[in-house]
């Protein structure tokens, strides 16, 4: 009997060769589409793909209490000396106005400023960075986040 596939992203990065970054490209895809059904296309850099970073792009649909919506994501883990780092970014437009949107954050996110008028909070629980974008009476969260290796 097969074993279970720990996640798509683990999956996805296996069958392109990557093995030395594939657990930290998993947790960054699981954490950037956590509660939504989603889909995830992964790439690398060709054929000696354990050396190079690798890339997963990601469309999610959640239905969530406070968020039935479409969403979207990159997920990146690449090789620095003998460990791994990685970044994620996502996506996510809500229907009402940011004002109303910055209580969705986590407990403990603070407003740090803003970038060209673009408000910057970051996210309690260390969980990184949230930046809100208005565009007329709806709010687009751009999430982002760090990860690497620990041990």
């Amino acid at each position: 009997m097969k074993a279970p596939v720990a996640s798509v992203f683990q999956d996805q990065a296996g069958k392109l060769g990557v093995r030395r970054c594939a657990n930290l490209f998993a947790a960054l895809g699981e954490t950037v589409s956590n509660g939504a059904a989603y889909a995830v296309q992964t790439q690398t850099g060709g054929a000696a793909a354990d050396t190079h970073g690798v890339q997963g792009v990601v469309g999610m649909t959640y239905n969530t209490p406070g968020y039935a919506a479409q969403a979207a994501g990159v997920v990146i883990a690449a090789p620095v000396g003998t460990k791994c780092e990685g970044q994620l970014v996502r996506v996510a437009p809500f229907q009402r106005a940011c004002k109303d949107v910055v209580g969705q954050l986590p407990a403990g996110s603070t407003a740090v400023g803003s970038l060209s008028g673009v408000p910057l909070y970051n996210l309690g629980g260390g969980q990184g960075q949230a930046m809100l974008v208005s565009n007329g009476n709806s709010c687009v969260v751009v999430t982002i986040a760090r990860g690497a290796d620990v041990g």
